[in-house]
């Protein structure tokens, strides 16, 4: 290798994004990175519809799921299968609010939070009113922005190509199928990455409000509130100050939703007690067949042991005292809420374990092997998604 190459790969390593990519002019910043982060994202909507296309032409799923539940909002080609499983109560709190009690079935739809319903409804009103390519065009414009969030938050600690590798592995992680379908998921991963982005930058306030977004998004974004409390202690030399107070934004937006939803239903709690209502065998007929759950654990056993081995190589060299909680934290509601099915989906917004894959640390022969099995179980379980054989 000679000199001047040893010189431009320390430069992309090392540097700041003003290098410049070698053998070019362009510089290392967001017209780098910019377009080819929208090609991974056009990449991996290509590979999903492709995906939902056969499903629907060789399979045909029957949308009527167990105790007369419906599986999917609408039964239009491609929207079908976008808008299936827990979309279904998505776009009925858009469409009609909250309701008590069930509301599919025997499934009541308040364990559903109420900020992509929202956003739902408002951008229905763009689209002629159609729910299904609202709910579907909000989820996929927030996971594109939520990929720009999570390069940009991987750049504060990798290269150029590093943070784009490590963006690419949050892309195609098995639990991003939820990225382009009606759920929550992407506008979750982007207000966590964001809330993380902010507290990392100092801006603590907008850090609290994004956390408290997020809360109001997904359950588990009431603890956002664990890994805001230790940037700041680490920033701040754990001396505490008036400004650490923005870590209550996630449990505070946790807390308004579910005083808002006890004024429906009796009970604040609800969001969180009705979730055992998906447990198995609570309903009859709500099983999952044999074969699906034996491929759903060859997709979950190696990124559970991918992100234990990931979570103990970050605690044991002290590093990222953020991430490690943030990570714990998530495998915690996983644990706790029995949804270790749904575990490739709850562990997507830990972005700071596809960071550590890609640091550099790591052969590429392993950092390969894990690229490649993420891609193979995003295709696997996007079939069995829109077959309506598992729920994300």
């Amino acid at each position: 290798m000679s000199g001047r190459q040893r010189r431009d790969d320390r430069d992309e390593a090392t540097g700041p994004s003003r290098w410049r990519v070698k053998g070019t002019t362009e510089p290392f910043g967001w017209r780098w990175a910019a377009p080819r982060l929208l090609a991974l994202f056009l990449a991996t909507r290509i590979v999903l519809l492709g995906c939902a296309v056969a499903v629907e032409r060789v399979v045909a799923p029957d949308p009527e799921g167990a105790a007369n539940s419906t599986l999917q909002a609408t039964d239009r080609p491609l929207l079908a299968s976008l808008t299936s499983w827990d979309a279904v109560y998505y776009l009925g709190i858009a469409r009609d609010g909250y309701q008590a009690g069930p509301v599919n079935g025997p499934y009541p739809e308040v364990v559903f939070f109420p900020l992509y319903p929202a956003l739902v409804g408002a951008a229905a009103g763009l689209v002629g009113g159609d729910l299904p390519l609202a709910a579907v065009l909000v989820a996929n414009a927030a996971g594109l922005a939520a990929l720009f969030a999570a390069y940009a938050l991987a750049r504060r600690r990798l290269a150029p190509r590093g943070a784009l590798l490590a963006t690419t592995l949050v892309a195609v992680q098995p639990g991003a199928v939820a990225f382009a379908m009606a759920y929550s998921d992407s506008l979750f991963l982007l207000l966590a990455v964001g809330s993380l982005l902010a507290a990392e930058r100092g801006a603590r306030p907008l850090a609290g409000v994004l956390g408290a977004l997020a809360a109001l998004t997904r359950l588990q974004g009431a603890l956002l509130a664990l890994p805001l409390l230790v940037l700041f202690a680490h920033a701040d030399g754990q001396r505490p100050r008036p400004s650490w107070l923005w870590a209550l934004g996630p449990p505070l937006g946790l807390i308004a939703f579910g005083l808002a939803i006890g004024r429906i239903t009796g009970d604040p709690l609800s969001p969180i007690v009705g979730q055992g209502t998906w447990d198995i065998g609570i309903v009859p007929g709500a099983v999952v067949q044999t074969w699906v759950l034996v491929v759903a654990l060859l997709v979950n056993v190696p990124t559970i042991g991918l992100g234990l081995w990931l979570g103990f190589e970050r605690w044991r060299g002290r590093r990222d005292p953020a991430g490690v909680v943030w990570g714990l934290a998530n495998v915690v509601v996983v644990v706790v809420g029995r949804r270790i099915a749904s575990l490739p989906r709850y562990m997507v917004p830990v972005t700071q374990l596809a960071e550590q894959v890609a640091d550099g640390t790591h052969g590429r022969r392993l950092v390969g092997a894990i690229l490649v099995g993420a891609v193979g179980g995003y295709v696997v379980l996007a079939l069995l998604h829109f077959s309506l054989l598992l729920a994300p």
